[in-house]
């Protein structure tokens, strides 16, 4: 009897986890976002963005590059979450936290796709628990 209550609370545990989209930490190379959120991402970059991390990313004196070694040397590690918090509490450098959750979320998007990582068939959620999930890894 005892037994079977425990294979009953394990099934019902997998079951509430499936159902409730709590999933396991994933890398930015598993498909995280999809192409139509990069592509948002970009429009909102090159709105917001590019005039100082410039058009290929790759920053300047004064702004960091976004893209390429720097990128990962910096963000290797950490969770989207922890780029959507950081990037939206500083950027755009004259009006932090101006654009919106979804935007922010959409130009972190951009930024892994920019840096190698392909699409997927879900989009980068704009919760912080799901982001935290989403890991920045170097290139495989």
């Amino acid at each position: 009897m005892t037994r079977q209550l425990g294979i009953g609370v394990v099934v019902v545990l997998f079951v509430y986890s499936f159902a409730t989209g709590q999933d396991t930490k994933r890398t930015m190379w598993d498909g995280v976002f999809t192409d139509a959120q990069a592509v948002r991402g970009q429009n909102a970059y090159k709105a917001s963005c590019a005039p100082c991390h410039k058009a290929d990313l790759l920053g300047d004196t004064g702004a960091p590059a976004l893209a390429g070694p720097e990128f990962f040397s910096r963000w290797n590690g950490s969770s989207a979450d922890d780029l959507v918090k950081t990037i939206r509490a500083s950027m755009p450098q004259d009006a932090p936290d101006t654009l919106g959750t979804q935007t922010y979320v959409d130009l972190v998007s951009f930024l892994l796709k920019s840096n190698g990582a392909s699409s997927g068939s879900a989009e980068l959620p704009i919760d912080s628990a799901g982001l935290k999930l989403v890991m920045v890894s170097n290139p495989k």
